[in-house]
């Protein structure tokens, strides 16, 4: 008997059902459940129930590391080599949709966590038949991971590499936003991603969520498995791509993400370095050295495509709404009527613009709430928030999706021009506190921006992204 160690739903009733109806039927190979009256197919996943001498038959006829890594899936796909009796199983282990109930993603593992704690606030057992009456009473539950793709026997595994900055420096929008997508791309694809990020805080954000991030052992020089020590070192250093350097390890991803801060850029001719086989996206940058790249992602609406670059249509540019990506955090909480009892929510990264705030907060009776570094509960801070403050970024997105207008405090000259851009495209009123701000210029600002409306719809386009990238790496290398 197997019992798969990713499914954690296992209902032993089933399981002696199976056994026994295995020893009752000797002419029988091994034991299945089937579908239900109404074609409906069982919820008990992970087990296999089978005699020993049809296993040792199976692995021998398993001529494929996948085959045998899966648990013989040559048992249903020769029907004609091994003799299966069907049983029907009790009937509340049936329902009129089909779920996965196994862990391989952090989608899986959310799905599972919210039924765990919705039947235990019930006073349920955490069992397959509570799961599956709770799931028939509320099918939301289903869409926490139904996107999640099962890969097939010998599908091909496409190895990917994300490259981003985050950190104290550059903050962490770039971080959530590339994690998200490397989640979706995980999920929905099968592909293990792998970072390479030089801060620890960032290091921890990701491996929470179970992805891998490039080691920095010092005593390790094989690149292909780890980093040498950063020594201060920004992402873009460690590739390797500005001067003499091994960059063969850069061969045993088949897709490489770049989401740089405007401060980062590669020399000329950078794709020269890469391994041919290798296909290069850009996340969110427009300069001269992206036309290297095999594909721009700009997520939202301030991508104004060069003349220079849509001409030759090299590389591929892909912006607007739809490829704006929301964290999952965001997405869920966008149908929630969650009370708007913060006024101002400040995320600001210096600190004389936090004293100017703490000054203003000190001398209104509104509710502020000021940040200055990544928080696990900003989603739940922007979606009470009535006006969200902060440098133009990632988060203007998600504040729209939560219904707090965002108000843009740049520090740069690229800021004011992309956040103008993003008030134009959106049709929301230009709110930019001016740079050198006086505390009397913020109050008529924020006042401003408190008696607006956002009135915008805006969803998550990961899936969009994931498509692309999944198009692109089935063309064939240039």
């Amino acid at each position: 008997m197997l019992v798969s160690g990713d499914c954690p739903l296992i209902h032993a009733p089933a399981i002696d059902l199976l056994i026994s109806s295995l020893k009752s039927h000797p002419e029988a190979d091994f034991v299945a459940a089937k579908p239900d009256s109404q074609g409906h197919r069982p919820a008990l996943q992970g087990i296999s129930v089978a005699r020993i001498k049809t296993w040792q038959r199976a692995d021998d006829l398993s001529d494929r590391p996948a085959l045998k890594e899966h648990h013989f899936p040559i048992l249903h796909q020769c029907p004609d080599l091994f003799t299966c009796h069907r049983i029907a199983l009790q009937k509340d282990l049936y329902a009129p949709f089909h779920h996965r109930y196994s862990i391989d993603t952090w989608a899986d593992l959310e799905f599972h966590n919210v039924v765990h704690n919705t039947l235990a606030a019930s006073g349920s057992t955490y069992s397959l038949p509570a799961a599956v009456n709770l799931l028939r009473q509320d099918q939301s539950l289903l869409t926490i991971n139904s996107h999640v793709h099962q890969k097939g026997v010998g599908e091909i595994d496409r190895k990917v590499l994300m490259v981003v900055d985050a950190g104290e420096k550059y903050g962490y929008g770039h971080l959530m936003r590339s994690r998200e997508l490397a989640l979706q791309i995980t999920e929905r694809l099968g592909w293990p991603v792998t970072f390479l990020v030089t801060d620890q805080e960032a290091t921890n954000s990701l491996e929470t969520v179970g992805l891998r991030v490039l080691s920095k052992d010092k005593d390790t020089t094989d690149r292909s498995v780890s980093l040498p020590m950063y020594d201060g070192k920004n992402p873009v250093e460690l590739l390797g791509l500005s001067g003499p350097g091994n960059t063969t390890w850069l061969a045993s991803f088949d897709l490489v993400i770049l989401d740089l801060n405007c401060q980062n850029n590669l020399p000329p001719g950078w794709r020269q370095r890469f391994p041919e086989s290798s296909r290069v996206v850009i996340i969110d940058r427009l300069d001269d050295w992206t036309r290297e790249s095999d594909l721009v992602i700009i997520p939202g609406v301030t991508g104004q495509v060069p003349e220079s670059q849509s001409a030759d249509g090299k590389p591929e540019i892909l912006t607007g709404r739809d490829y704006v990506i929301l964290r999952r955090e965001i997405s869920r909480l966008t149908d929630r009527k969650i009370p708007k009892n913060i006024d101002l929510l400040a995320y600001l990264h210096h600190e004389w613009q936090r004293d100017i705030i703490k000054k203003f907060s000190a001398a209104t009776d509104l509710t502020v709430h000021i940040i200055e570094r990544q928080r696990p509960d900003f989603h739940y801070l922007i979606a009470r928030s009535r006006v969200f403050l902060s440098g133009f970024g990632v988060s203007f997105y998600e504040a729209l999706a939560l219904d707090a207008y965002p108000v843009t405090w740049a520090f740069s000259a690229d800021h004011c021009r992309d956040a103008r851009c993003f008030y134009r495209q959106t049709g929301l009123r230009e709110i930019v506190v001016p740079t050198d701000a006086t505390q009397d210029e913020l109050s008529r600002t924020i006042n401003q921006a408190l008696v607006e409306k956002t009135g915008q719809v805006i969803e998550d386009g990961t899936s969009n992204i994931v498509r692309k990238i999944n198009s692109l790496l089935k063309q064939p290398c240039a």
